[in-house]
């Protein structure tokens, strides 16, 4: 049974869905489930529900109380607020401001305080920090076409928001997964910086016809 209290950020969150639906006019993913994220510690459904995609990732050896991640990209922020539980700092980017705010309603109840997100595309995110681990999930390129970096500029960036011997988790954009000609020029790229620590295919649920994923745990290179 639903608690009063998780029932009421509830309404919040769908409200957010709602003004989202009226009013942003870029796409919007999994607009036909309301939430592209699922979030068990709040008890709402999603495509893509957060704890499972993080068991089947794998990587909890690589994050610990000390370090900070950015989030690039990162929808509605639950994945985001769930890795904040084993990290001393994490950082979202996202465009949509509905979502935004429904990752800060979100942080405000589950008072994950050392999570922070910002309303942004990830061109424009500016840091002057540095990151132990950052986020590449499925959205290198995006099917709204807000993306306006080429992915040699999208590594780029990333290059440069990395730590000496950080770390980047990288999920495939859905036609990556399944077509060798879009993928092996983006690995190629990625090999330029990168050494390939882990590197597998992962269960997917969204959108229903890319059953996987490729996933890569990647360490930056030393210069």
């Amino acid at each position: 049974m639903v608690s009063s209290e998780i029932s009421e950020l509830h309404t919040k969150l769908w409200k957010h869905i709602e003004d989202e639906k009226e009013s942003w006019k870029s796409f919007v993913y999994a607009q036909e489930k309301g939430f592209y994220q699922g979030f068990d510690e709040i008890e709402l459904d999603g495509c893509r529900p957060t704890e499972k995609r993080f068991d089947r990732y794998d990587i909890s050896e690589y994050l610990s109380n000390g370090k900070s991640a950015l989030d690039i990209g990162c929808n509605c922020g639950f994945f985001t607020l769930y890795i904040g539980k084993f990290l001393s700092k994490v950082d979202g980017v996202e465009l949509n401001p509905y979502l935004v705010r429904i990752g800060n309603d979100t942080k405000e109840f589950l008072k994950r305080d050392n999570v922070t997100f910002t309303n942004s595309s990830f061109e424009e995110f500016d840091d002057n920090g540095k990151y132990d681990i950052i986020f590449s999930l499925a959205n290198d390129e995006t099917i709204d076409g807000n993306t306006k970096f080429s992915f040699r500029e999208y590594i780029g960036k990333i290059i440069k928001l990395l730590k000496n011997d950080g770390l980047l988790m990288w999920e495939t954009v859905s036609p990556d997964t399944y077509e060798p000609k879009r993928f092996q020029p983006k690995l190629d790229v990625l090999l330029e910086q990168f050494s390939i620590l882990s590197d597998k295919m992962v269960k997917s649920e969204y959108p229903i016809n890319v059953p996987e994923r490729r996933f890569l745990v990647l360490s930056k290179n030393r210069l």
